[in-house]
């Protein structure tokens, strides 16, 4: 199968989005299909393997932007048709008139990753650029819906919140995942004894539904019996932090894992109610798991989905002060496993790649049996 990654992103930067595409392409490619990336980006960095990039412009950079911008989709386009791929694979985009067109012409699946309309109408709040933007999608959607040949999307939540089973058409979850060795170890827990135990809070933006404010009022209440590492992809230098939070700027894998070393436990995104969605698959939990740190998930997690808890996953409710409303659980959690690292054959079930990207391509196959 020959298929076309369509993406609006800067891939050339090593964020978790990044990774993850990435990971995706080497999986399929790993099941002998022939992929290529054209990526939409307003930042080209550096030349990536497998990735042709179109330099786009800041939609509100200026009054030309939009449509400089619907030549650079053309062009993309244009290449994608060249290529001949059997099916396309587009990571969920606001509506472009060339990108509809090219679904009119081959076979296109549209990866859902969030709850759109949730989102967008909170954003909406913030300024008017944002509330444009959500107007903009409430106009548009539908005509990306009807013309594509599916959906997958990461979790089964957003599936029915967007009532994508209306359009009648191919569609399935299938969570975020990570590639695992099944002969690698966890990383070592390296904190001393008599040391106050340390979590490890990965926040790639300054969105609400990464929960920042809330680990910070934990944090706020849990001076000298909790520490914690913030890795960020952002400056927080206007915040005010207590003084058990550690920051440390953007990381690659290797820098990170050093991290979490000392860390009992990694927290995942603690503000998904901001959005109004309860489930999720975020990358930063499969990172904390694939490195075997016990997790605190502080909403549903898909993979984890009507199965009985293991022992080093807590769930906390997902709601406005989840963190510190729960912070009794947290302690009675962090002395029980402190030490403890996952192995990989446990979580492998949940996380791995290789086991998921294998589904996936299986509903590409699906797909195309049914065009």
């Amino acid at each position: 199968m020959k298929i076309a990654y369509i993406i609006t992103w800067n891939l050339g930067h090593n964020d978790g989005v990044t990774r993850k595409v990435l990971r995706q392409v080497h999986e399929w490619k790993k099941l002998g299909h022939e992929v290529e990336i054209f990526c939409a980006t307003e930042e080209i960095t550096k030349a990536v393997n497998g990735v042709t990039f179109f330099k786009k412009d800041r939609v509100w950079s200026s009054i030309f932007a939009a449509f400089k911008n619907r030549k650079v989709y053309t062009n993309l386009c244009d290449q994608v048709i060249k290529y001949t791929p059997d099916i396309v694979y587009l990571r969920w985009e606001f509506h472009k008139r060339p990108l509809a067109r090219l679904m009119e012409r081959i076979p296109t699946i549209i990866e859902i990753n969030t709850f759109f309309q949730g989102e967008f109408r909170r954003r909406s709040r913030e300024n008017w650029i944002e509330k444009i933007r959500y107007w903009y999608y409430l106009l548009t959607y539908k005509k990306f819906d009807k013309c594509c040949s599916g959906f997958v999307s990461v979790c089964n939540e957003y599936l029915q919140l967007g009532q994508y089973d209306k359009w009648n058409k191919p569609h399935c979850y299938i969570p975020n995942s990570i590639p695992l060795d099944k002969e690698q170890k966890p990383i070592d827990y390296l904190a001393q004894e008599i040391s106050i135990p340390r979590l490890v809070f990965i926040s790639s933006g300054i969105q609400p539904w990464h929960g920042l404010d809330n680990l910070i009022e934990l944090a706020e209440k849990s001076v000298g019996e909790l520490q914690f590492d913030l890795i960020t992809g952002f400056d927080v230098g206007y915040l005010e932090l207590p003084e058990n939070i550690k920051v440390h700027p953007f990381l690659e894998k290797d820098e990170f894992l050093e991290i979490f070393k000392n860390a009992v436990a990694g927290i995942g995104s603690a503000g998904l109610y901001e959005n109004g969605m309860n489930e999720a698959c975020v990358l930063k939990l499969r990172e904390y798991l694939s490195a075997g740190l016990p997790v605190i998930v502080p909403y549903k997690d898909t993979a984890f989905l009507n199965q009985k808890s293991p022992d080093w996953f807590l769930e906390l409710p997902n709601e406005p002060s989840s963190l510190v409303n729960n912070k009794e659980k947290i302690m009675d959690f962090v002395e029980r496993i402190r030490g403890l690292r996952v192995q990989t054959n446990e979580v492998l079930p949940y996380i791995s790649s290789e086991i998921w990207e294998a589904e996936r391509v299986n509903f590409f196959k699906q797909v195309l049996k049914m065009k």
